[in-house]
């Protein structure tokens, strides 16, 4: 008797970009609707205006889709989420586009979807060929209203089917927003696609839903195929196809206390960071949208201590008003009250660039005209933005920061800015909160060396890890080549950090983190040993850096952190830190497996 042998196919590892943390088993779904391609139709010359009339109409009813769509993204994921479907009606009425196709359509004479089309994916293909990320992820954006007007003038539904009745994983080359909102989120597990980045709406949607998310696979819908397991590792950007049994059932069980540990966690809500000797550190969020303050509270954020404001130019594609900005800042002050904000102005530039700036081509943007240095050049954008976070101030307790702060000559022109800035409020009788902090972020060489010099300029620190790491260590984190320097336990990171606490605590002045390092579990004991007073980190991330706080003793922290600056190497830090965990924490399973000894968040 023949028996069919179920033979386990090949399984395909891939490395992408985690946009959204989580963990995800199950069944894969490929999804995403191919572009119309319409033919190249050939038109008499009493035909052009019925063309042309054609294009209008389409366009009336694309504007009708996509308000919609707006609309329900507004409802179920705030304002800010709903904005990105703002920047989509803003593409349906760019008349440069509009007017090639018209051009098109009376001097080539072919139908308007051809006409439309060929100039669509002449734009489309443009932007996609750039080398920057944020000029790529905004071709999706061109690709979402050029489907919905192609679909318009074919004559199709603008539907978005979601074809499955049970739980998957979501494949494709490229999810657009439109399509992700129109999913079913009580079905959708997880996202994976080839193309798309940190910056990109699609990036920015998986996040407002909690649904773990990984992009820039580059070739995983070719690979990957519908029904088959898929696993998901948001956090570190790993996905697996065709997991073994064996590698299925680690994921389960690294999802498993992942869940279980969070629950676990749920007790320490609303207690505070403090030490069992009683120090106490304040615990904050850092968070990109307005939507997460929700999460941030739900797990007990005794404020937040980044909101990244550059979020509000990438949804729309354009400076956002002083007003839209008010609005913006007023609520989030509003929710988190009495917990202080801490707004930190534009960081765009590097791989946020920004149009309409004309920064113009550069060799190596991280180190270019970025973040403090584009406020400063542009005079007119950084007022309005300072007077908007001022005026806001008055309805909370708002703190401003400074990005990639290298010296005191940059600092001194940004104070009178903000002088001008407070004096004009005054003169026009606006209210604000006259004793507001401002502080800067130490995320450059130079800042750490001038820190004696600028605290006594300031109200207080943030440190950045991600640009300190790799200026510091001259390792690019974006170029796999060279990612594996990108090390936050290197001893000379860990020097610099030290040295920061320790000129902003000799004037007076409060030292945070704010980077991602901030978030590290192998680093929480240390950062506390070294004196931090503030961390702040993902939302997710709060329980368990709250846990390992409130389970050492103050006096035990800065002895480890006194041993860990003796280091001489990363390897040695690694180990140190890794062993200290394994002893002092055997209880966190979030971080350690007995299979691997390996961070969950870091992957087997």
């Amino acid at each position: 008797m023949n028996r069919e042998r179920k033979i386990q196919k090949k399984e395909i590892t891939l490395k992408g970009i985690p946009t959204s943390p989580g963990i995800a088993i199950g069944k894969t779904l490929l999804f995403g609707r191919k572009m119309l391609i319409p033919d190249q139709k050939n038109i008499e010359i009493d035909q052009v205006e019925a063309e042309l009339e054609r294009i209008g109409t389409a366009l009336e009813r694309t504007q009708r889709n996509i308000e919609k769509t707006r609309d329900k993204a507004t409802k179920e994921l705030g304002e800010i989420v709903g904005r990105i479907f703002e920047s989509h009606l803003l593409i349906l009425e760019d008349e440069i586009l509009l007017d090639e196709a018209r051009a098109k359509i009376r001097s080539k004479l072919v139908s308007a979807d051809f006409a439309y089309y060929s100039v669509m994916k002449k734009t489309y293909d443009s932007l996609l060929a750039q080398k920057k990320d944020y000029f790529r992820e905004r071709a999706d954006d061109i690709r979402d209203v050029g489907m919905r007007i192609l679909m318009n003038l074919s004559g199709e539904t603008d539907k978005y089917e979601f074809q499955t009745d049970e739980p998957v994983i979501v494949v494709a080359r490229i999810i657009t927003p439109s399509e992700i909102v129109h999913i079913n989120r009580e079905l959708l597990l997880g996202v994976v696609t080839d193309l798309g980045g940190e910056t990109s709406h699609t990036a920015i949607l998986t996040r407002a839903l909690e649904v773990p998310a990984v992009v820039g696979l580059k070739k995983i819908s070719l690979l990957a195929q519908s029904t088959e397991i898929s696993v998901v590792n948001g956090n570190s950007g790993k996905v697996i196809l065709n997991p073994t049994p064996h590698h299925q059932e680690i994921y389960r069980q690294k999802q498993k206390r992942y869940l279980q540990f969070y629950t676990q966690l749920a007790d320490l809500n609303g207690l505070p960071a403090e030490t069992t000797d009683g120090h106490r550190v304040k615990l904050m969020a850092n968070i990109e949208l307005p939507v997460e303050v929700e999460t941030a509270q739900n797990h007990s954020a005794e404020g937040i201590g980044l909101f990244r404001t550059e979020y509000l130019y990438l949804v729309n594609n354009q400076f956002p008003s002083e007003e839209e900005q008010f609005i913006e800042y007023k609520r989030l002050a509003e929710k988190m009250a009495p917990n202080p904000v801490t707004i930190r102005t534009f960081d765009l530039g590097g791989d946020k660039a920004p149009a309409g700036l004309e920064i113009g081509r550069e060799a190596n943007p991280f180190m270019g005209l970025r973040a403090i240095r584009i406020s400063l050049a542009r005079p007119e954008l950084f007022k309005t933005q300072i007077r908007a976070i001022l005026r806001a101030s008055a309805f909370g307790n708002i703190r401003l920061m400074f990005p990639l702060v290298t010296g005191m000559d940059e600092l001194r022109k940004i104070k009178r800015v903000f002088r001008e800035v407070k004096n004009g409020l005054i003169d026009e009788g606006v209210a604000f909160k006259p004793d507001i902090q401002i502080g800067i972020m130490i995320e450059v060489p130079s800042a750490v060396i001038m820190a004696p010099e600028l605290a006594k300029e300031v109200d207080f620190f943030s440190i950045g890890t991600n640009d300190l790491i790799q200026f510091t260590l001259a390792a690019d984190r974006g170029n796999e080549m060279v990612a594996h320097l990108f090390q936050d336990l290197h001893p000379a990171i860990l020097r610099m950090v030290k040295m920061t606490v320790n000129a902003g605590h000799n004037q007076g002045i409060e030292v945070g983190m704010c980077g991602e390092m901030a978030g590290d579990p192998l680093a929480t004991v240390i950062l506390l040993g070294l004196g931090l007073d503030q961390m702040s980190v993902s939302p997710l991330a709060l329980p368990e850096v709250r846990k390992i706080v409130r389970s050492i003793s103050f006096t035990e922290a800065e002895k480890f952190a006194e041993f860990m600056l003796t280091k001489k190497t990363y390897k040695e830090s690694i180990r140190e830190a890794e062993k200290m965990m394994k002893e002092k924490f055997a209880d966190l399973p979030i971080w350690f497996t007995t299979q691997n000894n390996e961070s969950l968040t870091k992957d087997i």
